[in-house]
């Protein structure tokens, strides 16, 4: 089987987000599909706030550790996430007993958290997510975190901050789900101009990259990656899927209420006219991130092949095909799509 990252060596990285314990949690097929198919990999939970640091002072670097080794033993590099993160991020950080914490206290435990964590991996890790989705999904700046809540609207100027002074050589991301939508896109580029008017480093975004079948925003993906470099940062495709399920939702029905409704209508195998478009689209996007080759670090997968995406479990459970490689760690129909386009 042809390799991804050797075909992509001059243009961009090939990377994967991985569920799971590495190694302890890989077959030897699926050990062999990420070392000669990807050049990055990266751990989807364990370097999280949460696993990390559970109780204040109480870390465990186990499992990041694990993967940390495997990769170097490898030749592989890492990208870290998520260093804030407000769905994988303790209780404790926003408690002084039975009260709020202050902002000051608040901060303290972030520094400590960031240079513990990011320290500890000081010259090994490629770069840091240093925050995941922070934006809010309508039509305000931040979420309403206790992040942004308690600390204010410039936390993550304060994370990007300890992040340079806990590992000054790794790469420092932001990276957001619908970052190439105009909706998030100006909140993208109100951030990059903020940390670099303030003297602060960061030196790409991640667009999330979860996107459907037959609903691919090619033009925004277009427009996106042009605008963020013309901001002066690199753009990184960090968490790629194409879902083939759908629909996800419908209206305000809830994921329950949607599977009810959709059931899992393809448990016994992908048929030939969904691998078909989806090995199109995939195509197509790949002839839109060689062209914007010069602006792009990385593209990287959320999962291995098929059976190890976090789609056959979201929004419910079904079969989903998303990904480049089938559940027994072979190349589909969008797999040999994506070489053929690169060998044109």
């Amino acid at each position: 089987m042809e390799s991804l990252k050797r075909l992509f060596h001059d243009e961009f990285h090939i990377g994967t987000m991985l569920m799971g314990t590495l190694p302890a949690e890989y077959s030897a097929d699926e050990r062999a599909l990420i070392e000669t198919q990807f050049d990055v990999v990266t751990p989807a939970y364990c370097m999280k706030p949460l696993p990390v640091q559970p109780q204040e002072g109480v870390f465990d670097f186990e499992q990041a550790d694990a993967l940390v080794a495997y990769a170097q033993a490898h030749g592989l590099l890492i990208t870290g996430h998520t260093l804030i993160w407000h769905l994988s991020c303790p209780e404790w950080f926003f408690r002084d007993g039975e009260e709020t914490a202050s902002r000051e206290t608040i901060l303290q435990r972030m520094e400590a958290h960031i240079h513990a964590l990011a320290g500890r991996y000081r010259g090994k890790i490629l770069g840091w997510d240093v925050v995941n989705e922070a934006f809010d999904t309508g039509p305000g700046y931040l979420q309403p975190t206790p992040w942004a809540a308690l600390v204010g609207d410039d936390f993550y100027l304060h994370a990007f901050a300890f992040a340079r002074e806990a590992d000054p050589e790794a790469q420092l991301y932001y990276n957001e789900w619908d970052a190439e939508m105009p909706a998030k896109r100006w909140k993208t580029l109100r951030l990059i101009d903020e940390l670099k008017s303030r003297g602060l480093r960061i030196d790409a975004v991640g667009i999330q990259g979860h996107w459907e079948l037959d609903a691919i925003p090619f033009k925004e993906i277009d427009q996106a990656i042009t605008e963020f470099q013309a901001a002066g940062v690199q753009v990184m495709i960090t968490e790629l899927d194409i879902d083939v399920v759908l629909p996800r939702f419908i209206d305000d029905l809830t994921g329950d209420q949607v599977a009810e409704m959709v059931g899992d209508p393809y448990a016994d195998g992908c048929p030939p006219d969904i691998q078909a478009r989806l090995a199109e689209q995939y195509a197509e996007l790949f002839r839109l991130f060689r062209h914007h080759a010069a602006a792009i670090d990385r593209i990287a997968f959320l999962g291995l092949h098929d059976g190890r995406s976090w789609l056959n479990l979201w929004p419910y459970r079904r079969t989903n095909y998303p990904l480049l490689f089938d559940r027994q760690c072979r190349g589909k129909t969008a797999y040999q799509a994506v070489l053929e386009g690169c060998e044109l």
